[in-house]
């Protein structure tokens, strides 16, 4: 009599390791078109243009205090000369009028609500930080504060708001 072998089965077809694989591939595009990695980079680098604002703006009022209340010479190099900032920041503006400042840095995530480029920016004016769409705010040839599409005021526009 003629003996059968039956074999047993060990480990797995090419069809079901690509069946799997397939399917490790469709996940894994979910999941990244879920959590959208650029958006989530934006708005870490937002992060960091928010920070870097705060720390020109806090510079700025130590410079203010410290130069009997004036604005007068003030640029980002006499920050760092003077001790008040450790390094220039290259992502922030300096906007230096008579009697008011413009710190402000762009954004570039879509959170900010803004239909084109959001600024953050401090105003030493009003100690104020406000988001402003669309145009980069200015120190006015007056000294007032110049929003785009606004009045003379902080956050008097429709373009400025506060934070």
């Amino acid at each position: 009599m003629r003996k059968m072998f039956k074999f047993a089965k060990k480990g797995f077809t090419l069809i079901e390791l690509l069946v799997v694989i397939a399917v490790l591939g469709i996940l894994a595009s979910v999941v990244l078109v879920a959590i959208n990695p650029s958006e989530r980079i934006k708005e870490a680098n937002d992060s960091g243009v928010k920070n870097d604002v705060g720390q020109v703006a806090t510079a700025v009022e130590s410079y203010y205090t410290t130069n009997s209340g004036s604005y007068s010479g003030l640029t980002m190099s006499t920050l760092v000369s003077q001790g008040f900032l450790k390094q220039q920041v290259s992502d922030v503006t300096l906007d230096v009028g008579t009697y008011q400042t413009i710190v402000y840095g762009e954004l570039d995530a879509k959170s900010t609500g803004c239909t084109s480029t959001g600024y953050w920016t401090y105003y030493s004016g009003d100690g104020q930080t406000y988001l402003c769409c669309d145009t980069a705010p200015s120190v006015g040839t007056a000294g007032a504060f110049v929003f785009a599409d606004s009045e003379d005021s902080p956050g008097g526009g429709t373009s400025c708001t506060a934070q």
